[in-house]
């Protein structure tokens, strides 16, 4: 990891994100910093016809700019994804891009992570997962990637939210 290095790709890509949108992300669309190396990000989820799922994707900068931010979703009290007891904070995506595990085994964690499997995370990466080489990540590339594969994937292959894991 290179901490230093991962402020300034942040610094660097919400430089990028401004551009893009033509303004500051954070206040046009309640992005929140979290430190000085990660962003909270809020996003929805809407099966049809029924209320819109509110979810918040926190991106987190600890790489320079050869490897994507890791990216989680988190309970929006905590900030935080704590197991099966935060899975109900999850969107459930299933798209040949990106899907969302509540617990996925990998031989480098001791316990089960989330992994939002997709080649725009840093986790992606972490367990050795294969995919298309089409999708993998370049060093030109910004969050934003990580931020739209995301966003296409909660518009087309939503399948609700992970239920309340009963203790």
């Amino acid at each position: 990891m290179d901490l230093a290095a991962g402020r300034e790709v942040l610094e660097q890509d919400l430089q990028a994100a401004a551009d893009f949108f033509g303004g500051d992300p954070i206040q046009a669309h309640g992005w929140r910093r979290l430190g000085t190396r990660g962003l909270l990000i809020p996003l929805t989820g809407r099966l049809q016809d029924q209320e819109e799922d509110a979810y918040l994707l926190k991106l987190e900068f600890m790489t320079g700019r050869e490897w994507p931010p890791s990216a989680q979703f988190v309970n929006p009290e905590t900030n935080a994804f704590v197991g099966l007891a935060d899975q109900h904070h999850l969107p459930r995506i299933e798209s040949p891009e990106v899907r969302v595990h509540a617990q996925y085994g990998s031989p480098h964690h001791t316990q089960p992570i989330q992994l939002i499997c997709c080649s725009a995370t840093l986790e992606y990466y972490d367990v050795l997962h294969g995919g298309n080489d089409a999708y993998l990540w370049r060093p030109t590339d910004t969050f934003l990637i990580t931020l739209d594969a995301i966003r296409r994937a909660l518009t087309a292959h939503y399948g609700g939210r992970w239920p309340r894991h009963d203790a």
